[in-house]
Formats: structure tokens, C-alpha cells, sequence
């Protein structure tokens, strides 16, 4: 925003501050699936959101993938909402994330990143959630038992850019950088997704167990606890144009 770099792929957690539509994208069960996430930020509501980071002086130009987040712990299986009951679970400094874990009946624990392997070695915390690429990367399988594929949050990624810096390149040029922004962010999608089915199959082979979750006792949490708790806040004040938006993005076929 300031210029101070010019261009980055930010995930989408501090652009709520910047445009308070962006939050839409935090929400937990925003999205059914990923078919679902794609065709909303590739269309008219994507679209819409992106143009309003022109009235905050960036230049938004392409969703790529976070990817879905899924918890892990080390008490039990979580195949269903009850099963949540009294666990501890990491979540980053996030007031979403922090009411919707405690929605769903556990407690949620913000904890910065850099401390989360050892307080899961020690026990501080019974599980957290991330994206499964965190998941491995992170060697979470080596403190970790349980792996619940509930795709409760999904996090996009974006290409953005300092509006003024980019408006002073010719118009050669941004079409150059939006278009090898998006080509990118196609690219990126088709790996990530490649990389999470493999993903699963190394963790099961490092000793994790790996279950669905039923999601209907999740899904009506959001809907009746978190949804309506973040109106306000998405329409700037305007509750009822915060519902709006949320039933845009639920009701995208």
C-alpha cells in the first residue's frame, strides 16, 4: 500500500483491514469445495472484491491457492463436531479463527507459528490446523496422531501490487504482469492440488491416521454462530449488506 515493495503474494488473512469485503474469504465453510472457492474468486464476486483494493491503492491481480486447512491432534479423531469437545487447538491471532474453534467446542489458543511444534512435543496443546503442505513441511506428523480432513477454512492467496507504481508502467506492461499473474496462479492451483492428493499418502505412510469429517453440525455452527457475528464487519457497518454478501458467495452454483 505504501510502495514500499512493489509487488507480493499475500495470503488473505491481514486483508481484511485493507478492504473489509476481503474477510469473506475467512469465513469457515464459506466455501463447499475448491470448484466452489474457484468459480466465486474467478467470477463476478471475486471480481467485485478485487476492485475494491483500487480504492485502497492496490492493485489486486490474481487468486492462488492457500489451500484448504484441516486439524490435527493427539487425543482422538475428529469425525464429527462432538468430537471436538475440550481440545486445545493452536490457531493463529486471528478473531475469526478464534470464534470459530470456540464455536465448535473447543478452546481455541492463539500461539505464534515459530512455537506451535514444541508446544505439541510438550503437550501445551492438544491439536492445530493448517494446510496440509504446513502439515508436512512442518513435520507436524512427528507429534501429531490425528489428521481430520475437514477443510474448515480456506485460505487464498493473492497477487497484489502498489496501484501507483503499477498505473506508471505502460499499458504494455500491465498487461504483461496480469496476465503472468494469472497464468501463475493457474499453474500454482494445479500443483497444489497434485501435491495434496501425494501429500496424504506420505502422511499415512509416517504413521498418521487420516479420516473424514461429517460436516453438518460444523456447517450449522458457522452458519448460526459465525456468519451473522461478522455482518457488520463485512458491510462496513451495514449488516444487512454483510448478509448479502455472504449469500452471494453461498448461493454461486
Amino acid at each position: 500500500q505504501m510502495g514500499t515493495i512493489e509487488m507480493g503474494d499475500i495470503e488473505n488473512g491481514p486483508m481484511g483491514r485493507f478492504v473489509p469485503e476481503a474477510m469473506l474469504w475467512d469465513l469457515p465453510f464459506i466455501f463447499r469445495d475448491i470448484e466452489h472457492a474457484h468459480t466465486v474468486l474467478d467470477g463476478d464476486m471475486g471480481q467485485f472484491v478485487q476492485k475494491k483494493y483500487d480504492e485502497v491503492g492496490i492493485r489486486h491481480l490474481a487468486y492462488n491457492d492457500g489451500g484448504f486447512r484441516y486439524f490435527t491432534n493427539n487425543l482422538r479423531p475428529i469425525k464429527t463436531m462432538a468430537d471436538m469437545k475440550g481440545m486445545k487447538i493452536r490457531v493463529m491471532e486471528s478473531k475469526v479463527m478464534i470464534d470459530t474453534i470456540n464455536a465448535f467446542g473447543a478452546s481455541a489458543i492463539p500461539m505464534a507459528f515459530g512455537e506451535l511444534y514444541t508446544a505439541l512435543q510438550q503437550g501445551v496443546v492438544d491439536g492445530q490446523e493448517n494446510p496440509m503442505n504446513l502439515i508436512f513441511s512442518q513435520r507436524f506428523y512427528e507429534v501429531q496422531k490425528y489428521l481430520s480432513l475437514s477443510g474448515h477454512f480456506y485460505y487464498p492467496r493473492q497477487y497484489i501490487a502498489n496501484l501507483a507504481w503499477f498505473s506508471k508502467l505502460s499499458e504494455e506492461h500491465q498487461k504483461i504482469i496480469a496476465e503472468a499473474s494469472k497464468e501463475a496462479c493457474d499453474i500454482q492451483r494445479e500443483e497444489l492440488a497434485k501435491y495434496e492428493i501425494e501429500m496424504v499418502k506420505v502422511l499415512k505412510e509416517k504413521g498418521m491416521e487420516i479420516n473424514e469429517v461429517d460436516k453438518t453440525d460444523f456447517l450449522k455452527a458457522a452458519q448460526e454462530k459465525i456468519y451473522p457475528a461478522y455482518y457488520e464487519t463485512l458491510g462496513s457497518g451495514n449488516a444487512d449488506y454483510g448478509k448479502e454478501l455472504v449469500e452471494r458467495v453461498v448461493n454461486t452454483k
